[in-house]
């Protein structure tokens, strides 16, 4: 992408500042900086939370190495789910159906993998004598099915001109619904526990476990998208002015269509998670994923009005929710708490952005 190019879109989508312009000179020291960054705010939240947790932890349990990774690895499908969120926020979107996805792409997925691992008497014993030809094929499945949602999303959204809340909120009951059919409210059975120890639970040189490796390189990469590529230019620039990013000359429908079907995609990788690191499918979980990765997303940093998203402070942003849980579930609280906590956190989240909005404005 030109200078040239980066400057029409820059302009047209009425961004504040002027992109290759030389920055102006910083007099604030250090302190006042870091106290306007969001990145420092999160931050002191997270060590705020361990220390806390860690003090009232029994034998301090919280702050200990593997419970931290334990942390980092139940935040890994949270993560992917954030990362997609946070393109979609970018461009004034929402979809609050990729909790009820997952459900259904692990779903599909699990039956995929265990109708190709062999016939119904092996796998009942636990024997896959095609098991990489049937795991390959059910995370096509799972990343296919997730795409598909998405693109019905998608394209909901764009030719019927609807909202995305609604959209999504509906699509959530369909794809539930179908999942609820396909397995009658239970768990997939037979599942290959060769996706546990081969993947779920194992770890990167023996220390980091490999969904929050790849979680990590995932976000590593849309990071770049979003802030070297002319797709994430576009994603932002959809999300400061719909009306400007059109005579700008992008085809908004078709790149509001591919993020959805980049969040759909990533839902799918998710579901693979998820199915790897149980074992099993989870039909009655899933409940508070949209949340968690909204509130990730925007206390990240990243504008539920759109024009402004940050990849790296939506990861930093999923950590919070996901050790609020964890620690409760160390306290021994029951976890419907959670939910509780999620959502206050999610009010918090809108709030400051409110905030961030009218300071800049």
């Amino acid at each position: 992408m030109t200078r040239e190019e980066a400057l029409e879109i820059a302009a047209a989508a009425g961004a504040e500042e002027t992109i290759g312009a030389p920055e102006p000179e910083i007099r604030e020291g250090w302190l006042a900086l870091a106290r306007g960054s969001t990145a420092f705010w999160i931050g002191a939240v997270i060590v705020a939370i361990a220390i806390l947790f860690g003090l009232v932890s029994p034998n301090n349990v919280f702050v200990k190495a593997d419970n931290l990774l334990t942390i980092g690895l139940n935040a890994s499908q949270i993560m992917l789910l954030a990362i997609g969120m946070t393109f979609l926020i970018g461009a004034a979107q929402l979809d609050l159906s990729i909790g009820f996805s997952l459900i259904l792409a692990s779903v599909l997925s699990a039956k995929t993998i265990v109708a190709l691992g062999g016939t119904t008497e092996q796998v009942a014993r636990g024997e896959y004598p095609n098991l990489a030809l049937a795991v390959t094929a059910g995370i096509v499945v799972a990343i296919g099915a997730g795409a598909g949602i998405g693109l019905l999303n998608g394209l909901l959204v764009t030719r019927l001109r609807l909202n995305s809340f609604i959209v999504t909120l509906a699509t959530s009951g369909i794809a539930y619904g179908v999942a609820l059919i396909l397995t009658s409210a239970a768990n997939v059975p037979f599942v290959p526990d060769q996706l546990q120890s081969g993947f779920g639970a194992a770890k990167f040189l023996g220390v980091i476990p490999y969904p929050l490796v790849v979680a990590l390189v995932v976000a590593g990469f849309f990071w770049w998208v979003l802030r070297r590529t002319r797709f994430g230019l576009r994603t932002l620039a959809i999300g400061s002015s719909r009306e400007a990013a059109i005579r700008a000359g992008i085809d908004v429908d078709a790149h509001l269509v591919k993020l959805f079907v980049l969040m759909g995609a990533l839902v799918g990788v998710a579901a693979v998670f998820d199915l790897a690191r149980n074992a099993s499918t989870n039909v009655v979980g899933h409940q508070s994923d949209n949340l968690a990765a909204i509130a990730a997303v925007v206390i990240g940093g990243t504008s539920l009005f759109g024009g402004i998203a940050s990849v790296g402070g939506s990861l930093l942003g999923t950590l919070i929710p996901v050790m609020l849980g964890n620690g409760l579930v160390i306290m021994r609280v029951e976890p419907f708490y959670q939910f509780v906590a999620v959502g206050v956190i999610l009010i918090l989240a809108v709030y400051f952005d409110q905030r961030r909005r009218e300071r800049s404005s």
